[in-house]
């Protein structure tokens, strides 16, 4: 049953128009993550077919049938409005519930609801309403005498199929039905009717006498009343509550939206017999099957679960009634692998819709049937580290992933499964509940500090900060507090409005910030295991590769990495804040790899290929020795590039690049001379604005970029202005939500609307410089209405500062400015090109989006032309070209990047010696050959192809 709370109920909203009302139900439902956007529209189009007003002061607006795909979860949404809203034919509506209704789990509410409805002196209590509890128990209170005898219907009582062209002929014939007098009749006849949904009427008159009642159903199909159809009435010569059996099985059906098909029935038997029976038997759509697999409902077998359950049409939830008994989709692996389904636990299925039957069948066959695994006991785990045959993946199986991390890695594999945390649902003692709930929040609050106070990493400084907010967020810990207050437990309420909090962040339509899901969860189950008092898995004490559906943040900053050799996930992007972190430590790293690993012994060993996105499964012993061999010969050749690190970058014949370095923050500017950069080719100054409740200031942002400049000693910065906007939000500047964020305010556009942030930042890098040498350039510029826009605050701000070495140039991320490079030209300094960006916009795919990394491929021929577009108009004015993205670090990108003319590579820290050597590899002449070919290929793979083959070839490569 959906339970409603009182954080699902606001009182006193100021709100007098009835599409405001609607409309602010449909954002706060969005809010919530129970509908995406758009769903208002539903809710106001169903408004356009019916009404939705219900009678004693109470509308139920909710979406149409097309709208319904919209919805994510089923909730809830009440407002109360003092003052009252005009509705339906003049009919005021002071007590709104806004409904999104994708399964049966609002049924019981409504069927309360419309017991509700019948009680006398309903809209007085409506109006009166002035706090959330009031609400509740208005819709709870089932108040009635239990003593009180029922009174029966009988076929006598009904009419099926009567003939009557109006709601008062029907009622007339229920007065005879009902053997009333002429004075009884007409009081019936004048009292108030009732639409209770779906064409059904409830008609009622008081009475000194014996109760009595009469239920007819229509044979005309045209009959309306109040713009609401005739299907049926229920009429009433009320004494007490001796007719509320009847009224709950009425409700009954409604509540489960086959109101239509009760008033369709074609006999007065088959009518009573329905109402007796009810809308379907307790058990018809409900199923019990048994887990025998070995290790439980892990992710392999939850995998085959879930997709036997999309197979049908019907919603179908799932409980594990020996675990928290709470019921989740099964067509949710996440949530199903949350369940915490051991060996021999029960599960308990339900489905309703056209094809409920044939689903529950299927899916208690396919559990009873070990969901793709042998039902085998578990063999004893064996202390020693062997490599040992995974269930469902052969040995020496390559299984295919995202490359996250650069690098190679070798060694036994350690799984990471889900904790699950056994916690009671309900507990009787608040006060106590909310103690235990504060001080885990404290302790888990210590453990943060301690860490950050250990954690030299910026981004992983800045990472913790951002959980310590996360814990001391006051709505966070208000949604639970009002949980406890409600009856739940301290962790099921933590736990609720964490997993609540990372479902609204993981329905993001952007997949950066949908990945940020996992920083809430992380930080929910450091308070979990505290709260139920589990230890997280302690991972061995040699060296291994970390296999996690997911791996939080948190978990990565005081990593050892002599042990941690590499990671791989089931979950996440290749953007996580997770896998940043992981390339900034130097740790090789997939995402996206398949369920099946998951069910991997830990112990196995495997080879994990950061650069092709591999996961080597039990490798034959002759594959094995050949991998060590070669990342023993890799790591001497990383030797040998450290010690020519200073070498210039010059091909074999002669020509010259320049090699620097990106930095996300400048306290690692002192480390750019030391690994032989030529300079900083892109410093990203969202560090100093993110984390933070307030912009930077002047005289902030000066002793940053001041620190910078004196660690160059002379060397070249390269800052690229402010790039937030609707994929990376700050704290401080709120912002609309937008459909499309990467096509949104970002970068420049943002930066137009708030001019005085752009000039201040200006100002602090020109007032920096001085005399030292400083490139500017600006982010997401596609129009040269922006370019200009933004050169003009330059140009008034550098004629007051007068520093003396700038270029100003601008990033190539948009096809339009490569496009139109020549225009650009004339004016600009420089290109740098953004490749991650340039490559999304230009093969329309989200580069977040892990379902599509390996179609989304900066090597395509498509972004080769516009890299050399750019090169060429460049040139053509004597300017220069730099490369700030990830493809400035592929190797195989390396040749074609210099046979097309580019002038600068920038890439991190850790990979500039080893790019540096990589040019030397090379001839220039032998590149523009490479270039040249790769522009007339047809794919991204073709290219890669082609590359392969060269670097094969003695004497030109490597």
């Amino acid at each position: 049953m959906l339970s409603l709370t009182a954080q699902d109920v606001k009182t006193g909203v100021p709100l007098a128009d009835k599409a405001a009302v609607i409309q602010a139900l449909a954002d706060w439902l969005q809010q919530d993550g129970h509908v995406a956007a758009g769903y208002g529209a539903g809710l106001l189009a169903r408004e356009a077919q019916a009404a939705t007003y219900l009678g004693q002061g109470i509308a139920i607006p909710h979406g149409t049938q097309e709208s319904r795909h919209l919805i994510k979860k089923t909730g809830i949404k009440v407002m109360h409005l003092p003052d009252g809203v005009p509705w339906d034919d003049g009919e005021k509506a002071y007590l709104v519930l806004g409904i999104a209704a994708r399964s049966d789990e609002h049924l019981d509410l409504l069927k309360q609801l419309a017991r509700t409805l019948s009680r006398d002196g309903l809209l007085e209590r409506v109006k009166a309403i002035r706090e959330p509890q009031q609400v509740l128990q208005l819709l709870q209170d089932d108040s009635g005498s239990s003593t009180e005898t029922e009174l029966m219907l009988s076929v006598e009582q009904l009419a099926v199929k009567a003939d009557a062209g109006s709601l008062e002929q029907l009622l007339e014939q229920a007065a005879t039905l009902m053997s009333l007098i002429p004075s009884e009749a007409t009081a019936l006849q004048q009292s108030d009717a009732m639409h209770i949904g779906q064409g059904w009427w409830l008609q009622q008159t008081p009475t000194g006498e014996q109760p009595r009642m009469a239920l007819l159903t229509a044979a005309s199909t045209d009959i309306v009343h109040r713009r609401q159809p005739v299907n049926g009435v229920l009429a009433l010569a009320v004494k007490g509550m001796a007719h509320k059996t009847l009224l709950n099985r009425i409700a009954d059906w409604l509540a489960a939206g086959r109101g239509a098909e009760l008033a369709g029935l074609g006999s007065a038997e088959e009518l009573l017999n329905a109402l007796q029976r009810g809308p379907g038997s307790a058990n018809r759509h409900q199923r019990l099957a048994v887990v025998r697999n070995s290790h439980g409902l892990h992710a392999r077998p939850g995998a085959m679960l879930v997709q036997a359950a999309k197979s049908f049409e019907t919603d179908i939830q799932v409980c594990n009634l020996d675990g928290d008994q709470h019921w989740v989709s099964a067509k949710s692996l996440m949530q199903v692998i949350g369940l915490g389904v051991k060996h021999g636990h029960r599960l308990l299925f339900k489905a309703e819709g056209p094809d409920a039957d044939s689903a529950l069948n299927a899916l208690t066959e396919a559990v009873s049937g070990g969901l793709g695994e042998k039902l085998v006991s578990p063999e004893p785990k064996a202390d020693a580290v062997e490599v040992r045959e995974p269930q469902g993946i052969a040995l020496n199986t390559r299984v295919q992933g995202v490359a996250a991390s650069p690098g190679v890695a070798i060694g036994p594999i350690f799984v990471d499964a889900p904790v699950p945390f056994d916690y009671p649902q309900q507990a009787g003692d608040a006060e106590a509940e909310q103690q235990k709930l504060e001080g885990a929040i404290k302790q888990a609050g210590e453990e943060l500090n301690a860490t950050l106070r250990q954690t030299r990493d910026t981004q992983a400084r800045d990472m913790m900060r951002m959980h310590g907010e996360l814990l001391a967020d006051a709505s966070l810990m208000q949604g639970v507090t009002g949980r406890i207050k409600q009856g739940l437990s301290a962790a099921a309420a933590w736990w609720s409005e964490i997993d609540a909090a990372a479902a609204r962040q993981a329905a993001s339509d952007d997949a950066l910030l949908a990945e940020r899901a996992a920083d809430i969860r992380d930080i929910g189950r450091r308070v979990m295991a505290m709260l139920c008092h589990r230890r997280l898995p302690s991972p061995p004490t040699h060296p291994y590769l970390w296999l996690a559906q997911d791996i939080g943040p948190s978990q990565l900053v005081n990593l050892d990495t002599s042990r941690v050799l590499g990671l791989v996930t089931v979950g996440g992007g290749a953007s996580s804040h997770s896998m940043i972190l992981a390339r900034a430590l130097g740790i090789p790293a997939l995402v996206a790899v398949d369920e099946a690993v998951m069910t991997l012994p830990s112990g196995t060993e495997a080879m994990l290929n950061g650069d092709d996105g591999t996961l080597w499964i039990a490798p034959e012993a002759a594959v094995l020795e050949q991998a060590r061999a070669r990342q023993q010969e890799e790591q001497e050749r990383a030797e040998q590039d450290w010690t020519h690190r200073h070498d210039a970058a010059i091909t074999r014949d002669g020509h010259r690049v320049a090699v620097a370095a990106n930095l996300g923050d400048t306290a690692r500017a002192q480390e750019v001379a030391d690994a032989g950069a030529a300079g900083v080719g892109l410093l990203r100054t969202e560090f100093m604005f993110m984390a933070r409740r307030s912009a930077p200031d002047l005289t902030e942002q000066l002793a940053l970029y001041r620190q910078a400049f004196d660690a160059l000693e002379g060397k070249p910065l390269l800052v690229r202005t402010l790039d937030v906007g609707g994929d990376k939000p700050l704290p401080y500047w709120p912002m609309p939500k937008e459909d499309n964020p990467f096509l949104g305010v970002r970068g420049i556009r943002l930066c137009m609307q708030k001019s005085e942030v752009l000039e201040t930042q200006l100002r602090a890098l020109l007032m920096a410089a001085g005399d030292k040498p400083l490139r500017i350039m600006f982010p997401m510029v596609a129009d040269w209405s922006e370019w200009r826009w933004a050169k003009a605050r330059f140009d008034t701000i550098q004629a007051e500062v007068q520093a003396t070495n700038v270029q100003l140039g601008i990033m190539v991320e948009v096809p339009a400015v490569a496009l139109n490079a020549a225009v650009f030209a004339e004016e600009v300094d420089f290109f740098s090109i953004g490749t991650n960006d340039l490559t999304q916009y230009t093969l329309a795919m989200d580069r977040g989006n892990g379902g599509l990394a390996r179609l989304s491929d900066g090597l395509h021929p498509s972004v080769l032309r516009l890299i050399k577009m750019t090169v060429n108009a460049a040139h053509a004015k004597g300017k220069w070209v730099g490369i700030c993205g990830e493809l400035g670090s592929d190797p195989q990108a390396l040749p074609l990047l210099l046979g097309l003319g580019v002038d600068e590579l920038s890439v991190s820290l850790k990979r500039v010696p080893f790019i540096k050597a990589q040019v030397r590899d090379w001839r220039l002449s032998r590149c523009r050959q490479l270039a040249e070919q790769a522009l007339r290929a047809v794919d991204a793979p073709a290219v890669r192809r082609l590359v392969a083959a060269a670097q094969r070839e003695p004497g030109t490569a490597q």
